[in-house]
């Protein structure tokens, strides 16, 4: 992989980038429309994961969840708890997500934003969308989206398919890692509360 100059202090976008070649080699995700857009979010999830847990980076409240912060001379480009503030979606049904088909091959990074979402509700717990969300932390949220992506997700998995996987690699944690069934409850509320099961672009 090449950087440009100063690129590499954007832990969250090393992660991210590399995380690509993970999805690659297990669920091979196309990059194109829903597909692309859940390909786009695990390369944030565990990107962001990475810049939370780890000793580079910068890590304060106030840029928690942003990808990108430390690109120089950009800064960040996303916003996991709040994509909005982005222009992207932060449930299926905000005007920002993207249905075109040419657009942003399909809107695979705007469409991230629903996952993402997800993802920081799932981990920090919250309210949204009619729903209160317990965080169930980075840790346990991390293991069972990567069970998810490693062995119930296919090349062209649908929002859907993410939604039904990520339940089933829930309870098949339960007991590891300190996963417990409230811990897939609070979960399904915030794939709910994005609604990753709603049907967009019909």
């Amino acid at each position: 992989m090449v950087y440009g100059a100063g690129f590499p202090a954007a832990d969250d976008v090393d992660a991210h980038e590399l995380t690509h070649a993970v999805t690659q080699s297990s669920a091979n995700l196309l990059y194109y429309k829903q597909s692309g857009a859940l390909n786009e979010s695990f390369s944030d999830i565990f990107g962001e994961t990475v810049d939370l847990t780890n000793s580079g980076g910068t890590d304060t409240a106030a840029v928690r969840w942003l990808i990108g912060e430390d690109i120089p001379g950009i800064g960040a480009i996303r916003n996991m708890m709040n994509p909005p503030a982005y222009g992207n979606p932060g449930k299926v049904s905000d005007p920002q997500f993207q249905c075109s088909a040419v657009i942003d091959r399909g809107g695979v990074h705007t469409n991230s934003g629903v996952p993402n979402h997800a993802y920081a509700l799932m981990v920090d717990g919250g309210t949204y969308n009619a729903f209160t969300i317990m965080g169930i932390g980075l840790t346990k949220a991390g293991k069972i989206q990567y069970r998810a992506l490693a062995q119930y997700l296919v090349s062209g998995s649908k929002f859907l398919d993410d939604y039904l996987a990520l339940q089933q690699s829930c309870a098949d944690l339960i007991g590891i890692a300190g996963i417990s069934t409230s811990d897939c409850t609070e979960m399904k509320k915030a794939l709910d509360a994005v609604e990753m099961s709603k049907m967009p672009c019909t």
